[in-house]
């Protein structure tokens, strides 16, 4: 191989990995951007009436002040899963028959996944975004609570156990759970099921379920609603 053909080899070389890195960080930095979107937007739709004198920026920074940070941790059939995450409640809610209310609120959330190869373990990073309806039966919002929600997800590198094997690193995530919010301080427990999966984007796509255990902690006067 003459110098012109290695030089010509190392740089198609150095393009190909820079454009296989571009493809490996593209989905993260995509759902980090809509998620911060999404944040805006869906506090600003579920917001309370805006105070009279505050100004679209002021409704803006408010909107994006969270409610409480969580901590959650799992466990599938081969993989455990600890996750931190911020918590936006919506101000809105709806009253459900004579006693029920309907609130909801959405989440921005960090995971640290093992997962076991068969041969060792691989560590996988999901970041996610997630609106989630939450219903109040005796119509406060503290005590027991049932709620459900469905939301984006990004698993790096592509999730990959020793029986399965995802196609995308995007994928959905649904969740349906229990918990109970203390009435004084706020705090709350929750006992999560929670699926992974693309909806058919790409095959295989054999899905992957998790229980996971969380606990919140309010902050500030929005933690206080």
């Amino acid at each position: 191989m003459t110098l012109r053909n290695r030089g010509w080899h190392a740089w198609h070389t150095h393009v190909r990995s820079a454009a296989s890195l571009g493809d490996a960080v593209a989905p993260t930095v995509k759902l980090a951007t809509l998620t911060a979107v999404a944040i805006a937007v869906t506090s600003m739709a579920t917001a309370a009436p805006a105070k009279e004198g505050s100004t679209p920026i002021d409704r803006v920074a408010a909107a994006l002040v969270p409610s409480g940070v969580f901590v959650q941790g799992g466990r599938a059939s081969e993989t455990t899963t600890l996750t931190l995450g911020l918590q936006w409640d919506w101000s809105r809610e709806w009253q459900i028959g004579q006693r029920g209310r309907l609130s909801g609120y959405s989440e921005a959330s960090i995971g640290h996944w093992r997962a076991d190869t068969g041969g060792g373990s691989a560590i996988v990073t999901q970041l996610g975004f997630t609106p989630t309806f939450r219903f109040w039966p005796s119509g406060e919002r503290s005590g027991l609570f049932c709620e459900g929600g469905i939301g984006a997800n990004v698993l790096t590198p592509i999730y990959r156990t020793r029986e399965k094997r995802f196609s995308t690193a995007f994928n959905f995530g649904d969740h349906i759970g229990a918990g109970y919010r203390l009435p004084a301080s706020k705090w709350e427990w929750s006992l999560r099921l929670q699926h992974f999966s693309n909806a058919g984007i790409d095959h295989p796509n054999p899905g992957a379920n998790f229980v996971q255990f969380r606990l919140l902690v309010p902050l500030g006067e929005r933690g206080d609603s």
